[in-house]
């Protein structure tokens, strides 16, 4: 049963290959196995580590593995599930030059 936790880990990596995930989050690959199926959260240090590592907020991580409530953290951070349609042709045609540069 996938949980916010693995909505949010398989959103901020981009379903990226487990893989990739595991070698650029320096963990094993069952760990990554573990979080985008929801089988169970990562520890509170995990959350924090996996959220700097792809440049979000970590309070947004914590928030996602449930160790923190939203409401705790309202003015410091929002969750939000965003879509393709909800950026630019040109801020599309940006993100795929800058990854295509990495």
């Amino acid at each position: 049963m996938a949980s916010s936790w693995s909505t949010y880990f398989n959103e901020i990596t981009d379903n990226a290959p487990g893989s990739s995930v595991a070698a650029r989050l320096q963990i094993s690959g069952s760990k990554v196995s573990y979080w985008r199926r929801g089988v169970r959260p990562p520890s509170p240090r995990e959350a924090v580590h996996i959220a700097r590592a792809y440049g979000r907020n970590p309070l947004e991580g914590l928030v996602a593995a449930g160790y923190l409530e939203a409401a705790d953290v309202a003015d410091q951070v929002s969750v939000i599930a965003h879509t393709l349609a909800d950026y630019t042709d040109v801020e599309l045609a940006q993100e795929v030059l800058r990854r295509t540069q990495s």
